[in-house]
């Protein structure tokens, strides 16, 4: 840190300058009638340069302008007067001080030259250990108590301001041994916002910190380090700026690198907890769709048997075989889900027209359209699209499931294909309540489901599928409500198909 001398000792520096003086004429006087004028202007002249290197440029001026004055006064005829009798002292007097005042003024640059090296040495020293301390911290809380005890130990108090978040107006989290008034609020605020160092005046008995630096990070501002006085000597304060501006600057990038650790272990975790969901989905799976298959299986030699059982044990035996058939198709859609998510899918793509994902799409769900106007608007030239039949055709199926689900018996359910420019557009939407506006983002997650608390009967892992299918085959998948009902839109990119060959002439 930089070299701050006491008041006291500034100004008691001129007083030992005169007793330097003083010191020496009263060494040289007994040597008057022994040495010669010239060497006695010698030992003034090593005393002017003894108070420059001691005492500094201020004292050394005086030094020398005194020791013109006690030469004249005590070593020149007349003595103990300041007449000069041979006017040949004049110029020894010229040349005096001169040599005093230029030695005194290099000698005081060179030590001040000295000092300001030693200063940055030591402040070189300091901040690299803070930047030690501080790359082992682990927390906010440490950071804090790390600076805090860099600093106490040059009278200063801190407190640690911390944006919560990014966005313009982000509550501060303080840090520190003092909380921070109203009024200095404020001037960190001012200061966050404004990316500049704010300076206040010494309000004395408010406590009001005197320095706000903004920590300016490699990405972004993370708060404000708020610097006061424990002594109440603000100078000093003032005086320390550069080395403070550098204290924040180790703060602020420590700060950076916490919020970006912290980012990459909640990122590892959310990895890993989906690897581990994904795991025990599958292994669920796999696990329970033997036991249901010898269930469906059993249920229907049951309702088949001779002698054919009662009509109420022929009842039963169908809701059980039913029963079974739904949980079977949970089943299969938990581990068609889990297979998406670990990436273990391949995609059997090819060349084929979108009207037979349509047609076989609707003969599947044929039980379930039955009661309902399906409108069907496509152009009849749609081009060639390369993608996987049987999963697109999942995607399709479990879009019009979903529209009959949500829609009211004789609603309408419409089912649009488009070109886009450089992509294919499907949407399927029907008539009815529509998707919850706040959930819109959300209903493609797994386990999510539009309404809150649905009447109607499903897992959330319809649109889930949807999404991860459509994904994959490098598409997007957004659902939208419209005036009197909801759609689900779905891309896919339209690529250049091969050209046809012709068939040879028979």
């Amino acid at each position: 840190m930089s070299l701050v001398l006491p008041t006291r000792w500034r100004y008691s520096r001129y007083p030992l300058a005169v007793a330097l003086c003083v010191v020496t004429t009263l060494g040289a006087l007994p040597l008057r009638d022994i040495l010669n004028a010239a060497n006695i202007v010698m030992l003034f002249l090593l005393t002017v340069f003894v108070a420059a290197v001691w005492l500094g440029r201020g004292p050394s001026v005086l030094a020398t302008i005194l020791s013109v004055a006690l030469f004249d006064f005590f070593f020149v005829l007349p003595h103990l007067s300041f007449a000069v009798a041979d006017a040949q002292y004049l110029v020894t007097f010229a040349v005096m001080l001169a040599v005093g005042l230029i030695t005194s003024h290099l000698t005081a640059r060179l030590a001040e030259s000295t000092d300001e090296a030693q200063a940055r040495e030591r402040d070189t020293r300091v901040l690299y250990e803070l930047a030690r301390d501080l790359g082992g911290a682990m927390s906010l809380a440490q950071v804090a108590d790390i600076s805090q005890s860099f600093l106490a130990d040059m009278g200063l108090d801190v407190t640690l301001l911390v944006a919560e978040s990014s966005s313009p107006g982000a509550a501060f989290h303080q840090i520190g041994k003092r909380h921070l008034a109203a009024l200095e609020q404020g001037f960190a605020r001012s200061a966050y916002e404004g990316h500049t160092i704010i300076e206040t005046d010494s309000l004395a008995g408010m406590g009001v910190a005197i320095v706000f630096l903004p920590l300016n990070g490699p990405t972004q501002v993370r708060g404000v380090l708020a610097i006061g006085s424990l002594t109440g000597d603000v100078d000093s304060v003032r005086s320390l700026r550069p080395l403070l501006e550098a204290v924040a600057s180790l703060v602020a990038v420590i700060l950076d690198r916490l919020h970006y650790a912290d980012a990459a272990r909640e990122s590892e975790l959310l990895v890993t907890a989906e690897r581990l969901r994904t795991s025990i989905l599958s292994s669920l799976s796999h696990d329970l769709r033997t036991p249901l298959t010898s269930l469906v299986g059993l249920a229907d030699s049951l309702a088949q048997t001779q002698p054919p059982l009662r009509e109420g044990a022929i009842e039963i035996a169908g809701i059980i075989r039913d029963q079974a058939h739904a949980m079977h198709h949970l089943l299969s859609n938990l581990l068609e889900m889990a297979r998406l998510q670990s990436g273990a899918i391949t995609l059997n793509r090819e060349w084929q027209p979108f009207e037979e994902i349509v047609g076989s799409s609707t003969r599947l769900l044929a039980g379930v359209l039955a009661t309902r106007k399906l409108d069907i608007d496509a152009p009849p030239d749609l081009p060639l699209l390369y993608f996987d039949a049987v999963l697109l055709e999942r995607v399709v199926c479990n879009l019009l499931e979903n529209a009959a689900k949500y829609s009211p018996g004789d609603a309408r359910i419409q089912l649009i294909a488009r070109i886009r420019g450089t992509r294919f557009e499907v949407a399927v939407c029907n008539d009815g309540p529509g998707f919850p506006v706040d959930r819109l983002e959300q209903v493609f997650d797994l386990f999510v489901r539009g309404e809150r608390e649905p009447a109607v009967a499903g897992t959330g892992m319809g649109l889930a599928i949807c999404k991860a299918i459509i994904a994959a085959h490098g598409g997007t998948i957004v659902a939208e409500n419209h005036s009197g009902g909801a759609c689900v839109r779905f891309t896919l990119p339209l690529g250049s198909p091969p050209p046809m060959e012709e068939e040879a002439p028979t």
